[in-house]
């Protein structure tokens, strides 16, 4: 079907529009399964890249300094990531996003009903940016802190898993449908058909 000329993101629901179907990333065995797959794919690949390439990876300081260093950074990345989805939704929504804890992980949430590209565009923008930020700053810092680097490189990948299976969510939906992440379950929304509408 092809796409409402000047559908937009909006805070609220266009008149004609239904819910179609509820996406629960977590729940849903079929999709759990591809994210916790993706996610060790990712990371196993970041390993052997790490092997194959001979990339740089000692550091000068003890494992004393570098595990605590990098488990903080790596806590403040999650909570950067989330910003970045939060970020990014309000400025192609102007609704302000919410945010969770969800044991271990982070959510960022929204009421807005978002285009399929603007869905898109909210998912992957932190493995976007912050894919670009840390490939620079692993080909620029002292080598102390590219162990570090290297492992919040793979995490952003890696931890993007679930965005990266709501893109793909996302991509299967008609060219109208309409899109709320609520930071727990997808849920998607098309305009209702004719035939669907209740007769008087």
């Amino acid at each position: 079907m092809r796409g409402r000329a000047g559908l937009r993101s909006a805070a609220e629901l266009p008149p004609g529009y239904r819910i179609h179907r509820t996406v629960d990333l977590e729940k849903d065995r079929k999709f759990a399964v591809a994210v916790q797959g993706l996610f060790v794919l990712v990371a196993l690949c970041a390993v052997a890249a790490a092997l194959l390439l001979d990339v740089p990876l000692t550091s000068g300081w003890s494992p004393v300094v570098t595990v605590p260093v990098t488990l903080l950074a790596c806590l403040v990345y999650m909570a950067v990531h989330e910003a970045t989805h939060g970020f990014v939704l309000q400025s192609l929504t102007e609704v302000r996003p919410s945010y969770a804890v969800r044991f271990p992980f982070l959510t960022t949430g929204s009421r807005a009903y978002l285009t399929r590209r603007s869905a898109v565009i909210a998912a992957l923008a932190p493995s976007v940016v912050w894919g670009i930020v840390l490939f620079v700053a692993l080909l620029t810092l002292p080598a102390d802190y590219l162990l570090t680097a290297y492992i919040l490189l793979a995490l952003n990948f890696a931890g993007s898993a679930g965005d990266f299976v709501e893109v793909y969510v996302v991509a299967r939906q008609q060219d109208d449908a309409l899109v709320r992440d609520d930071g727990g379950k997808l849920h998607i929304f098309v305009p209702q058909r004719v035939s669907d509408r209740p007769r008087r």
